[in-house]
């Protein structure tokens, strides 16, 4: 098994920042509707920056070892650099080929990073479809 199955698997088995934070700013859920997956993340942003995160979910190793590994990733960076993350960012995090069939195991961390940080900022949610042509682009 190469090294970054064994990092999903390692995620997976010890996730991080799966716990709730205090003083949460913005929660906000997504899930997976073709296999069931489900993610809630929690962000305490102060002054433009992501200082704390945290989430809940289940659903198959790559989306939650994803939302582990994204929240490690995002935890002290600046709203604005974190909106700017792509499924190709996502893609190299996770390190492994990604077959169709898995997209949305993969992307929904993302998904549920961009929906809570538009529905802080009072925007619109990103939808599947907007998402999926991210990352065809």
């Amino acid at each position: 098994m190469d090294l970054y199955a064994e990092n999903i698997l390692e995620h997976h088995r010890h996730p991080r920042h799966k716990s709730p934070i205090a003083h949460q700013t913005i929660e906000h859920a997504e899930n997976n509707p073709s296999c069931g997956d489900a993610i809630t993340v929690e962000l305490r942003i102060e002054k433009g920056k992501i200082v704390a995160a945290g989430w809940s979910g289940s659903g198959c190793a790559l989306s939650q070892a994803g939302i582990s590994m994204l929240l490690e990733k995002i935890t002290g960076m600046k709203v604005a650099d974190a909106e700017k993350l792509s499924p190709k960012d996502m893609r190299s995090l996770l390190g492994v080929p990604l077959t169709t069939r898995r997209l949305q195991c993969a992307f929904l961390p993302l998904m549920a990073l961009h929906n809570a940080l538009r529905k802080w900022k009072g925007e619109p949610t990103e939808t599947w479809p907007e998402l999926l042509e991210e990352d065809s682009a």
